[in-house]
């Protein structure tokens, strides 16, 4: 699987394009912050290239991309710009957006500040409120710590999910609790545990070297803080078509973020997939693919 390096506003940023050109571009925002879009490609690259021309990048600072350096400035806005750009220096005139998790985020930002360039919007899995999602997350995360009988545990991820700490501190407080639970972390965001999800191809002093630049992204992005700022109040400023993809077992997109999505969305789509977790595009890679397909030929249709 190889990419290229587009130079965008000062940085050369690691982007993969696969799939016709004559087909309905999507470009793919990956999680995180700081996730890299290399496991998203493994699994969908060759199905939704069948259909799509799919256009997806490390974003700035992270794993493939150039690095960021510890005195340059990074904005969760950077991030949105930097999908602008990359619109125009490939000569697209509108495309599709998929954001997963932190990129649903980013997508419904980029969709706001730039409407007439995304034509239609999906979400799988998508904080709209990452403080939301995390005192969910921890919710779940405690009924593991009881399986394994970690009362402790159990109990701080409970006081911590109904406490009055700060973004900062629940921020914390989510890492600290997220590394505790060792190989169980994943059955937090998925009913498999994640088994296979991820096939990795770059030694281990690569590895390395992404970590260390995907550290500079990810601590620039929550110093800046405005991660923290609730987007449920602006859904409502959506009025392109857009499909949210849940898992009924996904911590992330709680069931309060998903009643805004419907009450205020008002070309919104929600499709749920009752089996699965936060990582749709890997536990039921061929329905994920036909959903996005489908969403995005009948929005261009329409």
């Amino acid at each position: 699987m190889k990419g290229t390096f587009i130079k965008i506003r000062g940085k050369s940023l690691y982007v993969e394009i696969h799939g016709n050109e004559e087909s309905p571009p999507l470009l793919y925002l990956h999680g995180g912050p700081g996730e890299s879009c290399y496991e998203f490609m493994i699994h969908q690259a060759d199905r939704l290239s069948e259909k799509l021309r799919l256009i997806s990048m490390d974003q700035r600072g992270v794993w493939r991309s150039e690095a960021i350096e510890e005195d340059e400035p990074l904005t969760i806005y950077d991030l949105v710009e930097d999908c602008e750009q990359l619109r125009r220096q490939l000569g697209i005139q509108k495309w599709a957006v998929l954001g997963h998790s932190f990129g649903g985020l980013l997508g419904v930002l980029y969709a706001i500040h730039y409407p007439n360039s995304v034509s239609s919007l999906i979400l799988e899995g998508p904080s709209f409120d990452l403080i939301k999602s995390i005192r969910s997350w921890l919710r779940k995360a405690a009924s593991l710590y009881e399986s394994i009988g970690d009362a402790e545990k159990m109990a701080a991820c409970i006081d911590i999910a109904n406490g009055a700490q700060t973004p900062p501190e629940i921020l914390d407080a989510f890492i600290e609790l997220g590394q505790g639970l060792g190989d169980l972390r994943m059955k937090v965001y998925t009913p498999n545990g994640g088994s296979n999800y991820t096939k990795m191809i770059y030694s281990e002093r690569e590895r390395e070297e992404f970590g260390r630049r995907t550290n500079i992204h990810v601590s620039k992005i929550f110093a800046e803080g405005r991660i923290f700022d609730s987007l449920l109040p602006k859904l409502k400023e959506l009025t392109l078509p857009v499909l949210l993809i849940k898992g009924r077992h996904d911590p992330i997109i709680c069931e309060e973020q998903t009643d805004s999505f419907v009450n205020d969305v008002r070309n919104g789509h929600l499709k749920v997939y009752e089996e699965s977790g936060h990582l749709l595009h890997f536990e039921e890679p061929e329905r994920f693919a036909m959903d996005v397909i489908q969403f995005i030929l009948e929005s261009n249709h329409n």
